[in-house]
């Protein structure tokens, strides 16, 4: 099997969360002639609730070290130079996930090969982009009905060369919270303001509000309050009725992801009474913080030292990850892989280059192994 060709199939089919049923059968296909029919040693579990797959490989008594890949692609048009793009018009894997896919199914062509006597997991998990699908996967119990001794989980890395490797124990990737806010107000003439109550007016002034609430908040804790898209009326001369905000804010703990979302709550109900409007706040997806275990991050640095490449301590990053609810579970493990690639994450123009996955696969086979 070819990691590299198989990561070329997977760029081509990008699909979002929950949808990747043709990512799902290529991988079924591919896990299929690699393991065979007659390996008592494979066991393939599907979930119920999801296209998630579970491939367990168990070649002694004891614990398990669980491996995980992300499959779901982004609505990102591809704007990239690689000679194999998305087929998926207006969809594109601009985070990698197509990479981490090909790396992990590297991986389990190694140990089908070398036979090991431990044993290990493979989760290929849907859904890691703001739709939760690390609670579906987890909500099944299926990986809970095994003994999970460790977890490990790789992201490749803008502005990261190939042959570097950068992590860092304890916190590594920041707790995100997805927020919409809503004002409601009533329509009426520009002219006669008087009759109107504007939506408008209480969004902008929340956003005045919260602004100087985490200026306040950030003296002491390291946060981030952004609101990246603000929508209101429909004619240039009616008061607007409706005004709605949807943001994202991040914290290194979970008290303060708790009193971000109560400053939302509240301040946004005080906006609201002062024009007579109504505030309505949801709060959407919710990570835990990716907190990475000391001592697989030592085995990480040792395994980058045998292996020739280049460690590298890595900064605390404001990225969410759902491997944070694995962490919170298990010691858990995630690293940066370099890319190649300058442009960013979730950028028309993110391709890891394919010199990356070798590297991959030959850090997470010797983590397995070691």
């Amino acid at each position: 099997m070819d990691p590299v060709a198989l990561r070329h199939q997977l760029h081509q089919i990008p699909e979002i969360a929950f949808a990747e049923h043709a990512t799902k059968a290529l991988l079924l296909d591919t896990l299929a002639q690699i393991i065979g029919q007659a390996d008592s040693r494979w066991q393939v579990h599907e979930f119920k609730n999801s296209t998630g797959i579970l491939a367990v490989y168990t070649g002694a008594e004891g614990d398990y070290k669980l491996f995980r890949a992300d499959m779901d692609a982004l609505p990102v048009k591809e704007n990239s130079s690689c000679s194999f793009p998305s087929t998926h018009e207006g969809f594109m894997h601009a985070c990698g996930h197509d990479v981490h896919m090909a790396i992990l199914m590297g991986l389990i062509a190694q140990i089908a090969l070398l036979k090991p006597a431990t044993n290990l997991m493979f989760l290929f998990q849907p859904a890691e982009e703001g739709k939760g699908g690390a609670q579906s996967v987890l909500a099944e119990g299926i990986i809970q009905s095994y003994p999970v001794r460790s977890a490990y989980a790789l992201h490749v890395a803008s502005g990261l060369p190939v042959g570097s490797i950068s992590s860092k124990a304890g916190i590594f990737f920041g707790i995100p919270q997805e927020f919409d806010v809503r004002f409601i107000g009533k329509a009426s003439h520009v002219a006669y303001p008087e009759q109107g109550i504007n939506a408008l007016h209480a969004g902008r002034n929340f956003l005045t509000m919260m602004d100087e609430a985490v200026a306040e908040l950030a003296k002491t804790e390291r946060v981030i309050y952004h609101v990246g898209k603000m929508s209101a009326g429909d004619i240039r001369n009616i008061i607007p009725a409706l005004c709605t905000l949807e943001g994202t804010h991040r914290s290194l703990k979970s008290e303060v992801r708790d009193t971000m979302n109560n400053l939302t709550t509240e301040l946004a109900a005080k906006s609201a009474e002062s024009y007579g409007a109504k505030a309505e706040v949801e709060f959407l997806c919710s990570y835990d913080a990716v907190v990475n275990d000391a001592s697989l991050v030592q085995q990480l640095s040792a395994a980058c030292h045998e292996l020739d490449l280049d460690y590298r301590e890595a900064e605390i990053a404001m990225t969410g990850e759902d491997f944070g609810f694995f962490t919170t579970l298990y010691p858990g493990l995630l690293f940066w892989l370099g890319s190649g690639c300058e442009h960013p994450l979730h950028s028309d123009k993110f391709f890891p280059l394919d010199d990356s996955l070798a590297v991959g696969v030959k850090l997470f086979t010797h983590l397995a192994l070691s």
